[in-house]
Protein backbone atom coordinates (compact mmCIF):
# COMPACT_ATOMS: atom_id res chain seq x y z
CA UNK A 1 0.00 0.00 0.00
CA UNK A 2 3.00 2.31 0.30
CA UNK A 3 2.73 5.03 -2.31
CA UNK A 4 -0.92 4.17 -2.99
CA UNK A 5 -2.61 5.45 0.19
CA UNK A 6 -1.76 7.94 2.92
CA UNK A 7 -3.10 5.87 5.82
CA UNK A 8 -3.67 2.19 6.54
CA UNK A 9 -6.37 0.70 8.74
CA UNK A 10 -5.19 -2.36 10.67
CA UNK A 11 -8.25 -4.54 11.13
CA UNK A 12 -8.29 -6.86 14.15
CA UNK A 13 -11.49 -8.90 13.98
CA UNK A 14 -10.95 -11.42 16.76
CA UNK A 15 -9.27 -11.66 20.14
CA UNK A 16 -10.39 -15.02 21.52
CA UNK A 17 -7.87 -17.36 19.93
CA UNK A 18 -4.16 -18.00 20.21
CA UNK A 19 -2.27 -15.83 17.76
CA UNK A 20 -4.95 -13.12 17.58
CA UNK A 21 -2.96 -10.57 19.56
CA UNK A 22 -0.69 -8.19 17.61
CA UNK A 23 2.83 -9.50 17.24
CA UNK A 24 5.26 -7.04 18.91
CA UNK A 25 7.98 -7.54 16.25
CA UNK A 26 5.48 -6.91 13.46
CA UNK A 27 4.11 -3.83 15.21
CA UNK A 28 7.63 -2.47 15.70
CA UNK A 29 8.42 -3.01 12.01
CA UNK A 30 5.20 -1.29 10.95
CA UNK A 31 5.87 1.59 13.32
CA UNK A 32 9.23 2.17 11.62
CA UNK A 33 7.50 2.69 8.27
CA UNK A 34 6.68 6.20 7.09
CA UNK A 35 2.97 5.48 7.17
CA UNK A 36 0.01 6.74 9.17
CA UNK A 37 -2.17 4.10 10.85
CA UNK A 38 -5.57 3.76 12.42
CA UNK A 39 -6.62 0.59 14.25
CA UNK A 40 -9.91 -1.27 14.18
CA UNK A 41 -10.15 -3.03 17.55
CA UNK A 42 -11.53 -6.59 17.89
CA UNK A 43 -15.31 -6.86 17.82
CA UNK A 44 -15.77 -10.46 18.97
CA UNK A 45 -16.20 -9.50 22.63
CA UNK A 46 -19.14 -8.02 24.50
CA UNK A 47 -18.09 -4.55 25.62
CA UNK A 48 -21.23 -4.17 27.69
CA UNK A 49 -19.22 -6.33 30.13
CA UNK A 50 -16.67 -4.16 31.89
CA UNK A 51 -14.09 -6.95 32.30
CA UNK A 52 -13.78 -7.31 28.52
CA UNK A 53 -12.31 -3.81 28.18
CA UNK A 54 -9.07 -5.32 29.48
CA UNK A 55 -8.73 -6.86 26.00
CA UNK A 56 -9.06 -3.43 24.35
CA UNK A 57 -6.50 -1.98 26.75
CA UNK A 58 -4.11 -4.86 26.05
CA UNK A 59 -4.36 -4.29 22.28
CA UNK A 60 -3.84 -0.55 22.69
CA UNK A 61 -0.70 -1.20 24.74
CA UNK A 62 0.72 -3.65 22.19
CA UNK A 63 -0.02 -1.24 19.33
CA UNK A 64 1.56 1.85 20.93
CA UNK A 65 4.61 1.83 18.58
CA UNK A 66 2.25 2.62 15.69
CA UNK A 67 1.25 5.98 17.21
CA UNK A 68 -2.17 5.27 15.69
CA UNK A 69 -4.36 8.23 14.79
CA UNK A 70 -7.33 6.50 16.40
CA UNK A 71 -8.63 3.16 17.67
CA UNK A 72 -12.11 2.24 16.43
CA UNK A 73 -14.64 0.33 18.51
CA UNK A 74 -17.99 -1.06 17.35
CA UNK A 75 -20.93 0.54 19.12
CA UNK A 76 -23.34 -1.54 21.20
CA UNK A 77 -26.82 -0.54 22.30
CA UNK A 78 -26.63 -1.43 26.01
CA UNK A 79 -26.39 1.40 28.49
CA UNK A 80 -23.49 -0.37 30.20
CA UNK A 81 -21.50 -0.16 26.94
CA UNK A 82 -21.64 3.63 27.03
CA UNK A 83 -20.80 3.69 30.76
CA UNK A 84 -17.80 1.41 30.20
CA UNK A 85 -16.70 3.41 27.15
CA UNK A 86 -16.81 6.66 29.11
CA UNK A 87 -14.79 5.24 31.99
CA UNK A 88 -12.22 3.71 29.64
CA UNK A 89 -11.84 6.84 27.51
CA UNK A 90 -11.40 9.12 30.50
CA UNK A 91 -9.01 6.79 32.31
CA UNK A 92 -6.71 5.92 29.41
CA UNK A 93 -6.92 9.01 27.15
CA UNK A 94 -6.44 6.68 24.17
CA UNK A 95 -7.71 8.31 20.94
CA UNK A 96 -10.99 6.51 20.20
CA UNK A 97 -13.64 6.51 17.52
CA UNK A 98 -16.93 4.65 17.86
CA UNK A 99 -18.43 3.05 14.75
CA UNK A 100 -21.96 2.18 13.71
CA UNK A 101 -22.27 -1.50 12.80
CA UNK A 102 -25.30 -1.21 10.55
CA UNK A 103 -28.53 0.71 10.97
CA UNK A 104 -27.69 1.78 14.54
CA UNK A 105 -26.27 5.24 13.74
CA UNK A 106 -29.04 6.85 15.82
CA UNK A 107 -27.10 5.62 18.87
CA UNK A 108 -24.40 8.21 18.17
CA UNK A 109 -26.52 10.68 20.14
CA UNK A 110 -25.64 8.69 23.28
CA UNK A 111 -21.94 9.56 22.90
CA UNK A 112 -22.54 13.15 23.99
CA UNK A 113 -20.23 14.06 26.84
CA UNK A 114 -17.89 11.08 26.27
CA UNK A 115 -14.38 12.05 25.05
CA UNK A 116 -14.50 10.06 21.82
CA UNK A 117 -15.14 10.84 18.16
CA UNK A 118 -17.46 9.16 15.69
CA UNK A 119 -16.36 6.73 13.01
CA UNK A 120 -19.14 7.12 10.47
CA UNK A 121 -19.37 3.87 8.50
CA UNK A 122 -21.23 5.31 5.56
CA UNK A 123 -20.92 2.04 3.67
CA UNK A 124 -23.15 0.45 6.32
CA UNK A 125 -25.52 3.43 6.33
CA UNK A 126 -26.00 3.25 2.57
CA UNK A 127 -26.29 -0.56 2.56
CA UNK A 128 -29.12 -0.43 5.10
CA UNK A 129 -30.98 2.34 3.26
CA UNK A 130 -29.96 5.20 5.56
CA UNK A 131 -29.20 8.81 4.68
CA UNK A 132 -25.44 9.49 4.59
CA UNK A 133 -25.94 13.23 3.99
CA UNK A 134 -28.13 13.55 7.07
CA UNK A 135 -25.59 11.74 9.24
CA UNK A 136 -22.81 14.05 8.04
CA UNK A 137 -24.97 17.12 8.69
CA UNK A 138 -26.03 15.95 12.16
CA UNK A 139 -22.56 15.06 13.45
CA UNK A 140 -20.28 17.30 11.39
CA UNK A 141 -17.96 18.29 14.22
CA UNK A 142 -17.99 14.92 16.00
CA UNK A 143 -16.94 12.75 13.03
CA UNK A 144 -13.23 11.89 13.11
CA UNK A 145 -13.09 9.03 10.60
CA UNK A 146 -15.17 7.70 7.70
CA UNK A 147 -15.45 4.07 6.58
CA UNK A 148 -16.66 3.69 3.02
CA UNK A 149 -17.52 0.72 0.84
CA UNK A 150 -20.08 -0.14 -1.81
CA UNK A 151 -23.13 -2.37 -1.67
CA UNK A 152 -24.44 -4.52 -4.51
CA UNK A 153 -27.81 -4.76 -2.79
CA UNK A 154 -26.97 -8.03 -1.10
CA UNK A 155 -23.47 -7.60 0.32
CA UNK A 156 -21.56 -4.57 1.48
CA UNK A 157 -17.77 -4.10 1.52
CA UNK A 158 -17.97 -4.18 -2.28
CA UNK A 159 -16.40 -1.84 -4.85
CA UNK A 160 -17.57 1.78 -4.88
CA UNK A 161 -18.66 1.22 -8.47
CA UNK A 162 -22.00 0.31 -6.86
CA UNK A 163 -22.35 3.69 -5.08
CA UNK A 164 -23.91 6.83 -6.58
CA UNK A 165 -21.15 9.23 -7.63
CA UNK A 166 -23.09 12.22 -6.32
CA UNK A 167 -23.15 10.65 -2.86
CA UNK A 168 -19.44 9.82 -3.12
CA UNK A 169 -18.64 13.41 -4.12
CA UNK A 170 -20.55 14.73 -1.09
CA UNK A 171 -18.63 12.37 1.19
CA UNK A 172 -15.28 13.27 -0.36
CA UNK A 173 -15.99 17.00 -0.08
CA UNK A 174 -16.97 16.56 3.57
CA UNK A 175 -13.76 14.65 4.37
CA UNK A 176 -11.61 17.25 2.64
CA UNK A 177 -13.36 20.11 4.41
CA UNK A 178 -13.05 18.44 7.83
CA UNK A 179 -9.54 17.11 7.08
CA UNK A 180 -10.40 13.53 8.04
CA UNK A 181 -9.57 10.14 6.56
CA UNK A 182 -11.83 8.13 4.28
CA UNK A 183 -10.95 4.51 4.91
CA UNK A 184 -11.95 2.36 1.92
CA UNK A 185 -13.05 -0.94 3.45
CA UNK A 186 -12.97 -3.10 0.35
CA UNK A 187 -11.10 -6.31 1.05
CA UNK A 188 -10.40 -7.53 -2.49
CA UNK A 189 -7.57 -5.96 -4.48
CA UNK A 190 -9.34 -5.29 -7.79
CA UNK A 191 -12.37 -3.71 -6.12
CA UNK A 192 -10.16 -1.73 -3.74
CA UNK A 193 -8.04 -0.21 -6.52
CA UNK A 194 -11.16 0.45 -8.58
CA UNK A 195 -12.70 2.25 -5.59
CA UNK A 196 -9.61 4.41 -5.13
CA UNK A 197 -9.66 5.38 -8.81
CA UNK A 198 -13.34 6.37 -8.51
CA UNK A 199 -12.72 8.56 -5.45
CA UNK A 200 -9.67 10.21 -6.97
CA UNK A 201 -11.58 10.99 -10.17
CA UNK A 202 -14.33 12.95 -8.40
Amino acid sequence: LKGIVDEVELLYMSSLYEGDEPDPAEVEALGAEEMRFNVHMPYDIDLAEKANWAVIERYAELLKPLRAYTHTIHMQEQGSFFENLSEFAERTAIPLTVENSGYDAELFSRLKGIPVQICADLGHVIHYGGDADRLLDTYTEEIGLIHLHGSDGVRDHQSLVHTDKGVLKTIKNFAEMQKITICVEVFEEKGFLESLDILLSL
